[in-house]
């Protein structure tokens, strides 16, 4: 990948993550801005000896204030609706 295909990869991201978090802030000290690191993250399944890697991508925030990390799979931020609202379950019953 480029470096201009990487820098519009990570747009992309933040632009993914604003949308789906119009209003976030620091889970530790409150602070709204944040740098964005994109990464793949190594899996295995649990229990199953003979399973195979899987690599998920994820986007990570780290704050510019404190430098707390929190991490999102970028699969489930594309596929929920918009914005996704904070202390309601979107899942299933």
């Amino acid at each position: 990948m480029s470096e201009e295909d990487s820098a519009e990869f990570v747009d992309g991201l933040a632009e993914l993550f604003k949308q789906s978090f119009p209003d976030v802030h620091c889970l530790r000290c409150g602070y709204g801005d944040f740098y964005i690191l994109p990464s793949e993250r190594q899996t295995f399944i649990m229990g199953d000896k003979e399973a195979r890697p899987t690599y998920l991508p994820v986007i990570t925030l780290a704050c510019i204030r404190c430098g707390h990390i929190e991490q999102h799979l970028s699969g489930p931020l594309r596929d929920a609706s918009k914005p996704i609202e904070i202390g309601k379950s979107g899942a299933p019953r």
